[in-house]
This record gives structure tokens, sequence and C-alpha cells, in this order.
């Protein structure tokens, strides 16, 4: 391990099982951390309200795992951004709500008072990681705290997914265009004790095995975050698994969202910040702490 840059970080996350994939080492090492979950990890489309009974039955599954989880480290706390209303975001959908969401989520880190906001780097895999490091990015300014950034998965030009690399500025991975390229990577070496935990943690998640036993256990990769708006790019994606038509959460594996689409959002988003007079938390946005699912 090459140092740890800080001590009180706020975990900016997509989906619970994101922070035990990335962060299960980190959230052992530090006496305060809080974990903030960006959606409620249930797609529609997949076919899920068959097999568990319903979407709001599979979210509820996946907030106990969440909470099962990060039990295992008792100091560190969790919580989720919400909309306008309190509702939570739906998987795949935070992007179209970057205002709300940001906000939320900058009501939590002012609360919080972290030194460091850790989050997804930009891969062009998932639209829901990518957007969480995009309000990660505005966070982190607006609160002005450094921002961390760690990979998940990504595409190779063969359609291979690649784990836990970051696409550029690591030696295992792939030159992908994006900025900071050069940016020093800290490997975090887990000791026997923290991967034994960690392992314990990812096992909580029951509903994501598939998914959860491709990673490896003892690799945690980190490095400062140097992305800028112009860093979230076309080229670097293959566009997204969603369809953006009515039923609003209809998507399946067979139909793809452009790249572009995502990118529009972005931009809409930093011409509101711009309007904004001082950005801040609006009177009706919630943040709601561990909990059920409307």
């Amino acid at each position: 391990m090459l140092g740890e840059p800080f001590r009180r970080p706020l975990i900016f996350v997509a989906h619970p099982d994101d922070e035990t994939l990335a962060c299960g080492g980190l959230l052992q090492r530090f006496p305060g951390t809080l974990v903030v979950f960006a959606t409620d990890g249930t797609p529609a489309g997949y076919g899920l309200e068959r097999r568990y009974g319903s979407l709001k039955a599979y979210t509820e599954l996946r907030f106990q795992e969440a909470g099962r989880a990060l039990s295992h480290v008792p100091h560190s706390s969790f919580k989720w951004i919400t909309g306008r209303d309190g509702s939570y975001f739906g998987d795949m959908h935070v992007y179209e709500e970057l205002p709300a969401a940001a906000s939320s989520l900058l009501a939590l880190a002012q609360s919080f008072s972290p030194d460091a906001i850790v989050s997804h780097s930009y891969e062009g895999a998932h639209i829901d990681h990518d957007a969480c490091g995009f309000i990660a990015m505005h966070v982190a300014d607006a609160v002005s705290v450094e921002r961390f950034e760690f990979p998940m998965y990504w595409l190779d030009e063969s359609g291979k997914a690649i784990l836990q690399r970051f696409r550029d500025g690591d030696p295992g991975g792939a030159a992908g265009g994006l900025e900071g390229g050069a940016a020093q990577v800290m490997e975090w070496q887990l000791s026997e004790t923290e991967i034994e935990c960690k392992k314990r943690m990812m096992a909580e998640y029951r509903t994501q095995q598939g998914t959860v036993s491709t990673f490896d256990p003892g690799i945690e990769r980190f490095r400062p975050a140097t992305t800028t708006s112009s860093s979230f790019s076309v080229p670097l994606c293959r566009d997204y698994l969603y369809q953006e038509r009515p039923p609003r959460f209809y998507h399946t594996r067979r139909h793809r969202l452009a790249a572009k689409a995502l990118l529009k959002k972005f931009a809409e988003f930093e011409e509101w910040r711009r309007e904004q007079n001082a950005w801040r938390q609006e009177p009706h946005v919630q943040n709601r702490h561990v909990g059920h699912p409307r």
C-alpha cells in the first residue's frame, strides 16, 4: 500500500455490494466512514418479480443484505440518497434526476464532514457507476474535499469484462483516453484478517452471488481523481443496457441507451448548477437512513 491519504471518507456507490467489492478493506481500517448508496439496486425487466414475488420484495432483500454486510464493520454507517419526494432512485435511473441526487448527497456530505469522497471511476460500462462518478466530482468540489476513485469493471475491445483495474493508469489496464491516466494508483494490500472479513461481507450478498464471486477479495485499488467534465466522453462507452421510453422502468438486455443521452444529462446538470446562486440542498430534499423501500 502506498499510503492512506484520508481518514474519514464518504464512500458513494451505485448499488449495495459495490461498497464491499471495491472498499471492503478500506471500511475496516478507519474509525469513521459513511457509505452512501445511490440506487435501490433493483433493475426492472429482468424477471426479478417472478423470482422474488415483486420488485419491492427484491429491493427489500438488497437493503437487508447491505445491512448485514456492513454489520461486519460496525464503525461504518450507511445511508441512501433520495429524491425530492423522499423516494429512492431506481436502478439505472439516477442519471435522470441529477440535481435531486447531487443535492441529496451534498446534504449528507455537509452533515458528515468527510475529508475525502471516494466513488466510481468513469468506465463506460454501467450507467449508475458513471453517474455516481459525475455526481461525486461536483459534490467534492462543492464541499472542497479531495476525491478518489476506484475501478469496478469495463469491457475491452473483444467485449471481455476487465475487473478491478483502471481503464488507464494501471499496469494491467489499457489506454482509454481518460484524463488523469498518470495519477498514482494505490494498491491496498489487505491482511488475511481483512480478507476473511471481506469474504464474510461478500457472502451476505446472496442475490448477487454470481457477480460477487467474480471479484478478488484481496484486491483494492484507488487513485486521486483528476477527471473534469471533459473526461466524460462518448468514445469510452459502448452505450448502456437500458431503454428510455414508456413505461419508465422498462429495459432489457436487448435494448440500449446511447452514451450521448447520459452526457446530455450531465450537460443539463452543469447548466442547472451554473444557474444556482449558491448550490445547496433544496428544503424538500430528504436523506433517509437505513430503512425500508417505499
